[in-house]
């Protein structure tokens, strides 16, 4: 009889390990027109109060898909982006690394990029920024920051302090890029 409890117990906890829906999740197309970026694609920004400049390159992007299925992961596609800044210094004094998730369709990066979600934000028609007008615009606000990403272009403009007590706010915008196609 405890053999028999004993195998019911291991059925029993194998099942809850496995949900019986395993959906798949990949990135939408809105997702990738916002976030994608081939290696070599570069971005300058201004400091409009500053007038520091910035550069960010993007040195790596690869999309990995995790097909792991249990109760507490879905299988999806993973974004992993290396970045390179050339005014602020990285995690490892080179670069950055930003990370997206499909099954939320969100975007988790330094300030720097800031972040991203499909699901969240506020749409802007168009806004101006430097003098050239960009449209399908996405604000994202936090309590010390605002990020306004362009479809197919990227981030167009960023507001943020580098540490949440810093006195510093930057005020970076958009004055040339190139996405390698």
């Amino acid at each position: 009889m405890k053999y028999f409890c004993l195998i019911a117990l291991i059925v029993t906890l194998a099942s809850c390990e496995n949900p019986s829906d395993c959906t798949d999740y990949y990135f939408s197309d809105q997702y990738k027109s916002y976030i994608y970026a081939n290696p070599g694609s570069y971005w300058i920004y201004e400091d409009s109060i500053l007038g520091i400049i910035d550069s960010l390159y993007i040195d790596s992007q690869s999309v990995h898909f995790n097909d792991i299925c249990a109760v507490s992961h879905q299988p999806e596609e993973e974004l992993k982006q290396h970045y390179i800044s050339s005014y602020f210094k990285g995690e490892d004094n080179n670069g950055w690394t930003a990370y997206g998730f499909a099954v939320t369709q969100e975007y988790q990066a330094s300030p720097l990029l800031g972040s991203y979600s499909e699901f969240g934000g506020q749409f802007i028609d168009s806004m101006m920024v430097h003098d050239i007008w960009y449209k399908n615009i996405l604000e994202f606000k936090t309590s010390s920051s605002k990020y306004y990403w362009s479809e197919n272009i990227g981030l167009i403009k960023k507001e943020f302090s580098f540490i949440e007590s810093s006195d510093t706010v930057y005020h970076f915008e958009l004055i040339s890029y190139s996405l390698n196609n």
